[in-house]
């Protein structure tokens, strides 16, 4: 079984959803990693994370001094003034520790710099071949490149859409979807509304293309 990591961090968090990946995960052996202001989120659900990242200038001196009397919370404390985001110091960790996925919470929100941020946390992992989605409690978000099969039995999402990440993606097919596609070729900034708000139309569906990389948003409404 591979390695999983969830990550809370400090964007919108459903505390249900949150129960239900920490519930997973913690059954899988995998590490719970909080993120600045995801380590209110846990401790509102009296979750104790594996470790907890960031300058904390989100969190209060309560949590914090809650979770820092925990001799066996791994405890990064960094300066605001830093290159990385408080997320992506929690990838790290994650990488450190050997992770081959990774399932981010409160990767979304009002920030709308920091969903930016967190969505290229999809294409490091890509290049460090781990697997890595955003979850919040209406979307799923992962990277796709090249092939990638979706099951109805394991999707819950009624809509898919996806995105390019690259200025080309070329020689799209879509079989299996209620609006299939043969040979598209996607230019970055035009044309994407021929791959929003897709459904799949039979119990599989296959997303093929020759070259790029597309953003798979997979929807509740």
């Amino acid at each position: 079984m591979k390695k999983t990591a969830l990550i809370v961090a400090g964007g919108q968090v459903d505390a249900g959803q949150l129960a239900e990946q920490a519930r997973q995960v913690r059954s899988e052996g995998g590490l719970l990693i909080a993120a600045d202001r995801g380590l209110e989120a846990l401790r509102r659900l009296n979750l104790r994370p594996d470790a907890a990242v960031g300058d904390f200038d989100s969190v209060s001196e309560e949590t914090l001094a809650f979770y820092t009397a925990d001799p066996a919370i791994r405890f990064e404390r960094h300066r605001p003034e830093k290159n990385e985001s408080d997320t992506e110091l929690a990838f790290c960790i994650a990488r450190e520790e050997d992770v081959k996925e990774v399932r981010i919470l409160g990767a979304t929100g009002t920030r709308l710099d920091h969903v930016l941020a967190n969505v290229h946390l999809l294409k490091e992992a890509f290049d460090l071949g781990m697997d890595c989605c955003l979850l919040d409690s209406h979307n799923r978000l992962r990277l796709a490149a090249g092939r990638t099969v979706f099951r109805r039995a394991e999707c819950p999402y009624p809509y898919i859409s996806f995105v390019p990440l690259t200025m080309e993606v070329t020689h799209l097919r879509l079989s299996g979807f209620k609006y299939p596609l043969y040979d598209h070729h996607m230019v970055l900034g035009v044309e994407c509304g021929h791959c929003i708000s897709n459904e799949l139309a039979e119990e599989v569906a296959v997303l093929e293309f020759a070259e790029g990389l597309l953003l798979a948003i997979e929807s509740k409404d």
